[in-house]
């Protein structure tokens, strides 16, 4: 069965010599290059270096992770956490290859990604919402059983309740307040039919596909890469066999950021190093009693709700005022000489993030404020309103954040 350890033959890995990898990555640059239509189909192997166990490496394997979930399982053993570099998804950086895949879908060069993963280290990356294509769910995203609505958050939304799902929210939005499941598709249910044809839909598109980490065995997933295999180029990156090896136009033995990096280097495009990317949705109105109405949530990039900030200080006429719950509100007043009002946002700290400081304008309405923090460097970068005129969105997406932020309850 899928969720199985597999056996001896399945779980030997190879490796290609550096001359064979170097040829096999130069011919998958020139398949990139004359594509019309390329997306890449990824497994857990593209989050090990990142910390991440996979599910099937066997107990031998050359991966810093150790043994696969399901090899310890049917072995009986436990994760020597003492010699093996496992971290966990909330912490995980995204690695050489999320950033690769992010780089190669601004060039234009890959029109999506399709994967089984449920890290969420895809969607941390900087990939676009909109070429992700997650068939197992995401542990940072519930959505709600009435309206469909998602919420991104910043902590894992599972409960350990099985199959029921419920995460004990509900939808923010007071015309709803549906109840929230998490997103996770267990063994044994369907994957969400929406991204599952919209899969298929590129896999019978594309004239090249590229799977990545992945052992090809758990379906209807694996049938995605399969349908390409039969009539266009698959090309598997993988240190296991898997059964579509026979349907590969081109087979590389070796791990995927490995590949990544010698791939880019061959296209002329550099990897981009992993930003933690923010906005901060701030309001702040005046009232009759000379005081200022502070509201401060976390949204994505179209002004979706996203849980990533756990506490909110609001200072303003010498009052502060802290508040834990979203959407973060507070009422203070305003020095009558000097001071003037501001805010500290505390989160949820995965990559040791420091407090943020900062003013607000009162009166301003709905200013979206871009924040990314660099864990190498540990600091953060703000850029706001003013300081982003040459990248304004066009008018139909300033009108879709417009009412996407009235759901944060600002």
């Amino acid at each position: 069965m899928a969720w199985t350890a597999r056996d001896d033959d399945e779980k030997k890995e190879y490796f290609d010599s550096p001359e064979e990898l170097d040829r096999k990555v130069q011919q998958l640059a020139d398949w990139i290059r004359e594509s019309k239509h390329f997306f890449v189909f990824t497994g857990a192997g593209i989050s090990t270096s990142a910390g991440i166990p996979d599910f099937r490496s066997g107990i031998d394997t050359v991966l810093e992770t150790g043994p696969g979930a399901w090899e310890l399982r049917a072995k009986g053993q436990q994760r020597d956490s003492q010699k093996h570099k496992v971290t966990s998804t909330l912490k995980a950086i995204p690695t050489t290859t999320h950033m690769a895949l992010v780089r190669l879908q601004k060039e234009g060069l890959l029109k999506c990604v399709v994967s089984q993963n449920c890290d969420g280290l895809h969607r941390r990356s900087g990939l676009p919402e909109k070429a992700l294509f997650e068939l197992h769910g995401n542990s940072n995203v519930e959505k709600c059983t009435k309206c469909g609505h998602e919420y991104l958050r910043d902590f894992i939304v599972l409960t350990g309740l099985g199959l029921l799902h419920y995460t004990g929210r509900h939808c923010d939005d007071p015309e709803c307040r549906g109840r929230l499941i998490d997103s996770i598709i267990n063994f044994g249910e369907s994957l969400p039919e929406e991204i599952l044809r919209k899969s298929f839909d590129h896999a019978h598109t594309a004239d090249l596909c590229v799977a990545m980490g992945s052992s090809l065995t758990v379906t209807p997933a694996a049938n995605i890469p399969e349908v390409v295999g039969k009539r266009q180029k698959l090309v598997i990156v993988n240190l296991q066999s898997t059964p579509m090896d026979h349907l590969c136009a081109l087979r590389i033995f070796a791990k995927t950021d490995q590949v990544s990096s010698l791939l880019m280097k061959k296209l002329g495009l550099e990897i981009p190093q992993f930003q933690l990317r923010r906005t901060l949705i701030i309001s702040a109105t005046s009232t009759p009693s000379d005081h200022v109405e502070v509201g401060v949530a976390g949204a994505d990039d179209l002004g979706y709700p996203f849980s990533f900030v756990k506490e909110v200080t609001v200072s303003g006429g010498g009052e502060k005022i802290k508040c834990w719950e979203e959407p973060f509100k507070a009422t203070v007043g305003v020095a009558k000489e000097g001071g003037g009002v501001a805010i500290e946002v505390v989160f949820h700290g995965h990559y040791g993030e420091p407090v943020l400081s900062l003013p607000v304008r009162v009166d301003q309405s709905l200013e979206m404020v871009s924040i990314s923090f660099n864990p190498f460097l540990a600091q953060w970068t703000v850029q706001r309103d003013e300081e982003k005129e040459e990248e304004k969105k066009e008018e139909k997406e300033v009108a879709e954040i417009s009412e996407n932020t009235m759901s944060l309850g600002l």
